[in-house]
């Protein structure tokens, strides 16, 4: 197929979790970022929401060490399975897998010392219940971290997407397209979510990275990108509009790139941490 992007289907398996990296340079950048802020405290009850296969609920239970008990919380079954292999493979004795979801954590009133999310808060359907739960379970003094992209994430990318659909006539996808992009939160309206369920923000870090791509056809057919944004990208456009408005897409995202030296895209992120009074 001249296009091969445009028959990716996501298979969840076992075989497909056995060979997915769950620290790509994607989610890497943002646990980076994680861990250059983070205070380490000894003696924690530790929550991590969201670690997939491991990252960076893992990493942090060994970074704190055997005072501290580490708890990852996610539905995704053979994530979950892969983590747990894992912490037995590496003999982590303070890290614990338990498959459940943010908006109903298995844990009481006040018995966590501090929750983190990496990357998130973007994956949650009902983030407003998720941080109330979050308000529940810590202890007062406890702290909820998160790291997340913002508004404004390859906006290289959605600028010739809205370019291309102009270029097709296509007026009506436009409204779709920038509502798309506006589900990723500012500075304040992540700032809201954590005052809004009772937490006082403490700290906020902002700072961004760029992914760089030989040009569009690399970018669409690339393994990760098509895993977390593709079928998005799909939902937007008419099923009968695919082989017209994509492969337009490709192009000039290809003749941006030649113009441009590369695609170039532009992540910004941050860095928000609140605390339980």
């Amino acid at each position: 197929m001249q296009h091969p992007y445009l028959s990716y289907k996501f298979e969840d398996s076992p075989a497909f979790v056995n060979t997915f990296d769950e620290a790509p340079l994607w989610s890497a950048a943002f646990g980076l970022l994680l861990f250059k802020h983070l205070e380490l405290k000894p003696d924690m009850q530790v929550l991590d929401l969201g670690p997939g296969a491991g990252f960076p609920l893992l990493e942090l239970a060994q970074r704190l060490g055997s005072s501290c008990t580490c708890y990852g919380l996610d539905p995704w079954t053979n994530a979950n399975n892969r983590a747990k292999e894992k912490i037995n493979n590496y003999g982590i004795a303070n890290a614990s897998i338990i498959e459940g979801s943010g908006n109903q954590i298995p844990f009481g009133d006040a018995t966590i010392d501090l929750i983190v999310s990496n990357l998130g808060i973007n994956n949650f359907e009902q983030p407003e219940v998720v941080f109330k739960e979050c308000h529940r379970v810590l202890k007062p003094g406890g702290r909820l971290v998160l790291t997340t992209n913002l508004n404004g994430h390859w906006k290289e990318f959605y600028a010739i997407f809205e370019d291309t659909l102009q270029q097709l006539g296509h007026h009506e996808l436009l409204t779709k397209l920038r509502a798309q992009q506006e589900h990723r939160g500012t500075i304040a309206s992540i700032e809201n979510l954590f005052t809004a369920s009772g937490l006082k923000v403490t700290r906020t870090f902002e700072d961004s990275f760029t992914m760089r791509f030989l040009d569009g056809t690399a970018m669409l057919n690339h393994y990760f990108v098509k895993l977390g944004w593709l079928s998005s990208w799909l939902e937007l456009v008419p099923a009968e509009l695919h082989l017209q408005v994509f492969p337009l897409l490709e192009h000039n995202m290809n003749t941006y790139a030649a113009q441009n030296g590369n695609l170039v895209l532009t992540v910004p992120m941050a860095y928000v941490e609140g605390v339980k009074s």
